[in-house]
């Protein structure tokens, strides 16, 4: 008669030949991630999956002066639509600062915390950057509901693993995670709450492995390739921002012929009537706004030096549709005092409302937006000063935009 006692050693035993024949298995088809990758390409701005959860890849072939960048769609839109985003002002120059970003559409507070707590314990460079969209602290969490679907297993994973964050944090964020729906079968594996959960986490992360090393070649060839002063290394020091503001407001004109709002044409013909902003009041998010907490909470054991970047909301178009200025700026001054609380850096671009062309769209940074965020970063990772920072290290932020769109009413 099988015993339970050999039953569960000879299942133990079969798991642990599954999953050393799924290492040897992957690691003689496809190149490891850890690898240098090409050298005459530049990693950092490839946006989305599967490099956001490419752990190793991403930290052996980021750029030496590259700085976690963690946000969601801000990072989709190229230099076709707009010449001014990080990949060209950072990525085709050598100034010192580069934009390792993470992130795809959808993420918010708690999967930011995570890929802060995978990446940070061991990133090259302390500085790290948080991009917090309004959209976050919509009516019901914004799309906080959606964080099942995007849960990523090797981020979550690398995170249970980062030593320098404390029990307490990891499991109050674990209780997050389970509160959103995750499997606690898969919560367990990532913790490694058992043997036979470590067995689990081994089979979960050598699948894991083996689909993003069979998609490493498109990942790659997706990444621009260094231009002349990277590859020769040549050194370019601070961009002329002024210039780049000029350009920006060129482009922008270019680009923003149909209406009023300095949105792209193909966009305002397309959503001119999608309204999701409309009644909203910023004030029915509050498991979001601790989970923003919890971010700050896994910078800080981190040891990381953290700069919120406050994403304004397109004054004209909130005016459109009925968000009236004093709740936004009742938002602008909560998001104020969480980074006071916390003690980290802001980027403020509250008074950026009416600048035109700062937004690409109703949400999204455009060509002056980037410029003047570009232009922040830069400044905090150099510890320079700018009117657009406050907060920790910086006193009040006193920068103000251009007011150019007050009174825009839509069509042109």
């Amino acid at each position: 008669m099988i015993t339970r006692r050999t039953l569960l050693k000879t299942t133990a035993g079969s798991l642990a030949a599954l999953g050393a024949s799924l290492v040897g298995a992957d690691r003689l088809m496809f190149p490891k991630l850890e690898n240098k990758a090409d050298g005459s390409r530049v990693y950092d701005y490839v946006y989305g999956m599967p490099k956001s959860e490419a752990i190793e890849f991403v930290l052996t072939n980021m750029s030496e002066d590259g700085r976690f960048c963690f946000g969601t769609s801000e990072f989709y839109f190229s230099k076709d639509l707009i010449p001014e985003v990080p990949q060209a002002v950072f990525g085709e120059h050598n100034t010192g600062v580069d934009m390792t970003v993470i992130g795809q559409p959808y993420d918010q507070s708690l999967w930011q915390a995570i890929a802060c707590g995978a990446y940070m314990g061991r990133a090259k460079n302390h500085e790290c950057v948080l991009f917090v969209s309004p959209q976050w602290f919509f009516k019901g969490n914004g799309s906080r509901s959606n964080f099942t679907g995007l849960f990523n297993y090797e981020l979550y994973r690398a995170f249970c693993q980062n030593t320098m964050i404390s029990g307490e944090l990891k499991a109050t964020i674990r209780q997050h995670v389970l509160n959103l729906g995750i499997d606690a079968g898969t919560v367990a594996a990532a913790n490694q709450d058992t043997p036979a959960d470590a067995l689990n986490d081994l089979q979960k992360h050598e699948q894991n492995t083996l689909r993003i090393r069979s998609e490493l070649e498109k990942m790659v060839a997706g990444a621009p390739s260094k231009s002349r002063e990277r590859t020769i290394n040549y050194y370019t020091s601070e961009p002329d921002w002024e210039t780049l503001l000029a350009q920006a407001s060129d482009e922008g004109a270019n680009r923003c012929t149909n209406n009023d709002f300095g949105i792209y044409d193909s966009y305002w013909t397309r959503n001119s009537h999608f309204s999701p902003e409309q009644n909203q009041t910023f004030d029915q998010a509050e498991d979001e706004w601790g989970e923003l907490n919890l971010f700050f909470q896994v910078a800080q054991e981190c040891g990381a030096s953290t700069l919120v970047v406050m994403l304004p909301m397109h004054g004209p178009w909130y005016d459109r549709v009925g968000v009236p200025q004093e709740t936004r700026d009742g938002y602008y001054q909560r998001l104020r005092d969480a980074t006071d609380t916390a003690g980290v850096t802001c980027a403020d671009f509250s008074l950026f409302e009416y600048e035109r062309y700062f937004f690409a769209d109703t949400v999204h940074p455009g060509w002056r937006g980037w410029v003047h965020i570009e232009r922040a970063i830069y400044h905090f990772i150099m510890g320079q000063d700018d009117d657009c920072l406050g907060g920790w290290g910086y006193g009040t932020a006193t920068a103000e935009g251009l007011d150019d769109m007050r009174g825009a009413k839509g069509d042109v």
